[in-house]
């Protein structure tokens, strides 16, 4: 398995999508049903195999992340095979992060030397769906890139 299976829930939602997957093994309900209490093993294997489609599928449309906590803010941009960062590091007497007008705060405190802002890329030969996944563990969240273009935007002046 290449990256972790899907959950229940994410198995229930794709439940249609699923079905087409054992269609394409030629598994039918009737058969699906009997591979499930009668082969544990096969079933995991099945499970996995589409757990790991769904990753790779998921993992291909994903062009920004972001990870927040109080006094840090990490904005990746996922091209081909590079990664961008933008790192603003926060002391921890300066508000948190999580807080719904962090933003605004930031707009005003720049130049505050509390406030700390790197610039970084990798580049991935292998590709990035791997760095991606792990970023996701790591708590990263899809975003849709907003944050990330206004900062850029705002450090390339």
């Amino acid at each position: 398995m290449k990256y972790s299976r899907l959950t229940k829930e994410q198995f229930e939602s794709l439940h249609e999508e699923f079905t087409l997957f054992l269609a394409a093994q030629s598994i039918d309900k009737k058969k699906w049903e009997k591979i499930k209490t009668k082969h544990p093993e096969m079933t995991a294997a099945l499970l996995d195999d589409f757990s790991d489609g769904v990753w790779d599928q998921s993992l291909d449309k994903i062009t920004y992340l972001e990870n927040r906590s109080d006094h840090h803010l990490f904005l990746f941009k996922c091209h081909e095979k590079q990664v961008d960062l933008i790192l603003i590091k926060l002391e921890q007497d300066c508000p948190s992060m999580l807080l719904k007008d962090y933003k605004k705060w930031l707009s005003q405190n720049w130049s505050d030397p509390r406030v700390s802002i790197f610039q970084s890329h990798k580049i991935f030969e292998q590709g990035l769906k791997n760095e991606k996944f792990k970023l996701i563990r790591e708590g990263a969240i899809v975003s849709e890139g907003a944050t990330y273009e206004d900062f850029k935007s705002f450090l390339s002046k």
